[in-house]
């Protein structure tokens, strides 16, 4: 039977450290909250029929391996992206009832509090590859075509991930794990941005994709995510194809 979660070896590492540490409380607080916020993800996932092989718990939070297409509908995408957040706050209302029935004491619930905004706002961040980067990607993409949605969002990658670095450095946090995380993450992502366009046209071509009406572009470059798109007045199956020397 496949296992839903999997566990870093450097997980194992960070709990280690943790109860050493006399933190072990507290970042068991974190994990339960960054567990039920990767099953926001995953439960609208199911709904959408999209297949997750696993979720891996790292020390830095969590990652979902899906078989989710690039030309998946953006507005699905934005929802599944605020899945987290929503559980989130899900979760807050019945940890709210659960103090206010003394299940749970106050050191526990102002724990609670604390780490579960921290981890809102910080999934919040539009930096790659944080939901509030896809929440972004989604809303750039119902506006704007599929490449020029792509420039747009990492610019503000960029932008917001040196004021996420500055903010660190002002108020000496020393969380050098999360900035080279993030550091690491937009390196590969800046690497696979000519794969995912690629992918993205591939895409189009193989899946029978449903879409959100009709536009005219002047240009393959030009292509929007969304809709069926005619490339200079030939369909883009007709010009995918040809493209790709495909058939």
């Amino acid at each position: 039977m496949k296992t839903l979660f999997k566990i870093n070896i450097f997980t194992y590492l960070f709990f280690l450290l943790s109860m050493l540490s006399g933190y072990f409380k507290e970042i068991s607080i974190a994990y339960i909250i960054l567990i039920i916020h990767e099953l926001g993800h995953f439960f609208l996932m199911k709904y959408y029929d999209i297949n997750v092989d696993n979720i891996t718990l790292y020390p830095y939070g969590g990652m979902i391996k899906s078989n989710m297409l690039i030309n998946t509908n953006s507005l699905r995408v934005l929802i599944i992206s605020l899945g987290g957040i929503l559980s989130q706050v899900l979760l807050y209302i019945v940890m709210f009832f659960l103090y206010k029935f003394y299940v749970i004491d106050f050191n526990i619930f102002s724990l609670f509090i604390k780490y579960n905004l921290y981890i809102i706002i910080f999934n919040l961040l539009p930096i790659y590859p944080l939901d509030g980067f896809k929440i972004l990607s989604s809303i750039l993409e119902l506006i704007f075509n599929f490449k020029l949605s792509i420039k747009i969002s990492f610019i503000i990658n960029i932008i917001f991930l040196v004021l996420f670095i500055i903010y660190l450095y002002l108020l000496k946090i020393n969380n050098y794990m999360i900035v080279i995380f993030l550091l690491c993450s937009l390196f590969n992502y800046l690497k696979e941005i000519k794969y995912i366009i690629n992918k993205f046209y591939i895409e189009r071509i193989i899946y029978d994709l449903k879409y959100n009406g009709l536009i005219s572009v002047n240009s393959i470059s030009n292509m929007y995510k969304n809709k069926f798109n005619y490339i200079n007045g030939i369909n883009e199956d007709e010009y995918l194809e040809k493209s790709y020397k495909i058939g």
